[in-house]
């Protein structure tokens, strides 16, 4: 009697558990099939292991005076540099006093980042006394680099020391038996005694979002013109709007698509005699170069369009051609006081009397063909 079907495929089942455990067994036995440890050809005997912290150096970079991280809840701030192009964005050697310029150039000269990451790590001092930060303890715990920091005070007995909150970094380049760790944790004392967890890895951005700045682009109304502006002096040449008015962009400048610069005002409305203050920021990951900080109009709204409330002789008019650079998250500052002489500064004059009106800022310091412009009201 032939078998039926269950009975074949019990049969064949039965086959294949033998020739699984005849070749489970090969592999157990070492012979040609397996590494004798139960793991087939080719299979690595060791588990990889985790980067560990090889080496430490650190190095004193600067003391500053502000710094737009700090609030009274935070006790420091860290960087973490993974390159030369995010190396070349964070630190400034030729920003330092000389004595510690060569110092810092021959600390990063000695960076490789296929070993190595550096870290930009500040701390807060209640007085000008604290100029370094220490920082040691580093490991590699959970796929992260750990350590601590603190900011120190470094006068001695007989120093008097002055009432300022200060900001002192250093820089501290991490190497690794293994692949560098970009995201770190580290337990930061400022120079109260106070002490937090301060985390940041190799993508944070540098620069802040254009959103989240401080300030306006311009008020949301529109605005009624005044009469054109007119002069009774007959030498008096107005100042002219070097960008043309199709390629002003306000509040954000764009590159190829991408904000390079944004231009933000404290306040859309003023009263003569009121300063109007004015920031220009690199909002990039990168350094950016722009013209001088005098390239500007300060424009009236008008029948005939936007005037410059300044002029003066055509030899006023030329400005120097020099490239400035701005690293992530810096620029320009201006404090304009809302009264003749200060508006006319020492190469203009201004003519008429400034009046009331849709005022416009607009830098055309930037690299390209427009400006970046902001507007307020002066009542």
């Amino acid at each position: 009697m032939a078998p039926d079907r269950r009975t074949t495929l019990r049969v064949a089942g039965a086959g294949l558990v033998g020739a699984l455990a005849g070749c489970l067994n090969g592999l157990g036995n070492g012979d040609e099939n397996g590494n004798g440890d139960g793991t087939p050809n080719g299979t690595p005997d060791e588990t990889p292991t985790e980067p560990s912290v090889k080496d430490t150096e650190i190095q004193q970079y600067r003391l500053d005076s502000s710094a737009e991280w700090y609030d009274e809840s935070t006790t420091g701030h860290v960087v973490v540099i993974d390159s030369e192009q995010r190396q070349e964005a964070v630190v400034r050697p030729h920003e330092l006093p000389e004595s510690r310029r060569e110092a810092v150039g021959s600390f990063l000269d000695g960076v490789d980042y296929e070993e190595s990451v550096v870290l930009l790590v500040a701390a807060v001092g209640p007085n000008t006394c604290y100029t370094e930060v220490d920082a040691g303890g580093f490991a590699v715990e959970d796929e992260a680099l750990v350590g601590e920091a603190s900011a120190v005070d470094t006068s001695g007995d007989d120093e008097g020391c002055g009432q300022a909150v200060t900001f002192p970094s250093a820089l501290v380049r991490v190497t690794f038996d293994g692949e560098p760790v970009t995201d770190t944790s580290l337990d930061i004392t400022d120079g109260w005694g106070e002490t937090a967890t301060v985390t940041a890895g190799a993508d944070d951005p540098l620069s802040p979002d254009p959103a989240d700045l401080p300030g306006y682009v311009r008020p949301d109304d529109e605005a009624d013109p005044v009469a054109p502006l007119s002069c009774d002096d007959d030498s008096f040449e107005r100042h002219p709007q070097w960008a043309e008015e199709a390629d002003v962009q306000y509040g954000d400048f764009e590159t190829d698509g991408e904000p390079t610069f944004a231009l933000r005002v404290a306040e859309t409305s003023y009263e003569r005699g009121d300063t109007v203050e004015i920031s220009l920021t690199n909002v990039t990951d990168r350094e950016v170069s722009t013209g001088n900080r005098r390239k500007f109009n300060l424009q009236v709204y008008t029948e005939d369009g936007w005037q410059d409330v300044r002029g003066g002789s055509e030899s006023s008019f030329g400005y120097t051609d020099v490239a400035i650079g701005h690293a992530p998250s810096e620029g320009f500052e201006w404090r304009i006081e809302l009264i003749e002489d200060a508006v006319a500064g020492d190469r203009f004059e201004v003519c008429p009397d400034l009046s009331a009106g849709r005022y416009r800022f607009a830098y055309f310091g930037v690299i390209g063909d427009g400006a970046v412009a902001v507007a307020f009201d002066v009542v």
